[in-house]
Formats: C-alpha cells, structure tokens, sequence
C-alpha cells in the first residue's frame, strides 16, 4: 500500500506565493521512518507537544525553545536521511509552485497533476494497489473535495483510495504530514529566497556571505539535498 501525504507553504514577504508539496512512501517503510523521526526529536530534547515544522527551522522564537537553530538544522538533515535508503529512495516528493491569489482552487487544481509526478503506478498483487491520502488540514478545504479532485489521478494509476482522504491537524505523532511540511518549506525558501532580485540587488557583494537570508538559502539548499527522489517544478511547466 502508498501513503501519501499533503501539505502546502507560502512566503512571509511574497503574499501571493503558494507551494504545494506531496510525500509518498510504501507502507512497509513507515514503521522504521516514523520511530526514527520521533527518537531523533527526543534525542535533541525537542518538547514532543511541540510539532517540528518547517517554518520553525530558523526561528528563533518559534518551535521548541531548547533547541537551537543550529540543532535544527542538524536534526531536520538527519530526519531527511531517513527517507534514503542505501540502495534508493523510502521516500519520493514532489513540489510545484506559483503565484496565487485562490490558494484552494490551486490546491484542487495542482495536486492531481503533481500527485501523478510523485506516485508510481501501482502493483498489481493483492493490497499494492491500496493508497491512502492524509492531508494537512485547511479551514477552507473540505476532505470530500480534495477525494474528488485526486479520484481520477489515483485511477489511471491503478490505486484504489482506502477508505477517505483524511484531513489531519498536524503535531509530533503526523510524521508523514511533517516530512511533507519540511521539504515544501524548504523548497519554497530556496524558490523564493533565490529569485528575490531585490534582495540580491540591494546587497553589497561582499556582505552576501552574512546575509541571514542567504544563509537559510544555503542551508536549504544542504538540506534538500539530501532527499533522493524529489520532482520540483513551477505550475507552468506542469
């Protein structure tokens, strides 16, 4: 059986930026994901009430008070190796991005097209051909619309959906969501961060280096890089 998880980022100084992101994984995988996602948090001392967000990796205010940013850091490259295996990937992603002034009628238009980039076809033996859907909750999306809009996509590649979709409001035990959440946060960083001409235009060149923005664009950068199978693309080249 796919496991497949939703969740979605924006952008603190691009409003209208929407960032859609989907992590798949075979069942059998999540078992052994899961428990070392949760020992590498209580490892660190992260506060397990506390869900380990991607919007919380370089904050200094937000998340887990005894954690650093640096420890962060660490932590979320270590929970991203999980996802690899030695041989190849536990894990496939896949992110699309635009500029959006309706993010629920994109979020219903583009999961199904970046759903079919992250999901295989699906094996034909009894119980392969099962997916199940958790999707980070939204106050404005309903569960029954995003299983309407993901039905046909999950058809044409053989699955049948188990049960529902399921809308889930996630914390530290919603492991999928979080992989999710982490790599749409840090691939929205890198999109937007390195696309800002304002930014880059406005800097002197020999203060890059100790930009804050561009230090989160390098560790982004590091962290992505450590997921093995992850399709990346903007709305317009779906």
């Amino acid at each position: 059986m796919r496991l497949i998880f939703v969740d979605e980022t924006s952008d603190f100084k691009f409003s209208d930026y929407f960032g859609l992101s989907v992590a798949v994984m075979n069942s059998s995988f999540y078992g052994q994901i899961k428990r070392g996602f949760q020992r590498i948090l209580t490892d660190a001392g992260w506060d397990p009430c506390v869900e380990f967000k991607g919007s919380y990796l370089f904050s200094a205010t937000k998340g887990c008070q005894n954690v650093g940013i640096e420890e962060r850091i660490g932590m979320a490259s270590a929970i991203l190796s999980l996802s690899v295996a030695k041989a190849n990937a536990r894990m496939r992603f896949a992110y699309c991005c635009n500029r959006s002034t309706d993010a629920k009628s994109d979020y219903l238009k583009y999961l199904p097209p970046l759903l079919g980039k992250a999901l295989p076809r699906a094996e034909t033996k009894a119980g392969k051909n099962l997916a199940a859907i958790y999707c980070d909750y939204r106050s404005d999306l309903r569960a029954s619309e995003i299983q309407e809009a993901v039905l046909p996509t999950l058809e044409h590649k053989g699955y049948t959906l188990l049960e529902d979709v399921v809308t889930v409001d996630s914390s530290f035990h919603t492991v999928g969501i979080l992989y999710a959440d982490l790599v749409a946060y840090l691939a929205g960083r890198i999109d937007t961060i390195s696309n800002d001409s304002e930014l880059f235009d406005s800097i002197p060149a020999d203060q890059l280096q100790n930009n804050g923005r561009v230090r989160k664009l390098r560790a982004s950068v590091a962290l992505i890089n450590r997921v093995k199978r992850l399709q990346a693309f903007r709305v317009a080249d779906t």
